[in-house]
């Protein structure tokens, strides 16, 4: 059996964004590699909307992905796996691959969604 501190070392040390999203679409969570890579501190993104953050209101190309994120809060099965515009602190923007995950609680309802992403490429202007 794997002890608590073993899978915090885990997730903060894996080459992947590891994120929390509550249902209100706040995050929650952001592993270590989640910070360097977006350019936020702990104190400056837990808390904040996934939108405006880590997320433009719109891409490049003019797709609205604050309807993405909403659909991926309500229905995170249809969203298993997406690719998106994201942007870091500086506004510098890239194509992410994310599978999310509901984590139900007790009551049986979405609780938080796990997101896990991979950089795929920069957004050229």
């Amino acid at each position: 059996m794997i002890e608590e501190s073993k899978y915090r070392e885990i997730v903060e040390n894996a080459n992947s964004i590891i994120l929390l999203m509550n249902i209100k679409g706040n995050i929650v969570f952001l592993n270590k590699f989640g910070e360097r890579f977006f350019r936020y501190q702990e104190k400056d993104i837990l808390g904040e909307s996934v939108i405006g953050t880590i997320v433009p209101k719109t891409d490049s190309s003019g797709e609205d992905l604050t309807k993405m994120i909403k659909g991926i809060v309500e229905n995170p099965g249809q969203y298993s796996v997406n690719e998106n515009e994201n942007m870091r602190s500086d506004g510098e923007r890239m194509h992410i691959l994310w599978t999310n995950k509901a984590i139900i609680g007790y009551d049986g309802g979405i609780q938080e969604i796990l997101c896990i992403g991979n950089q795929v490429k920069k957004v050229t202007p």
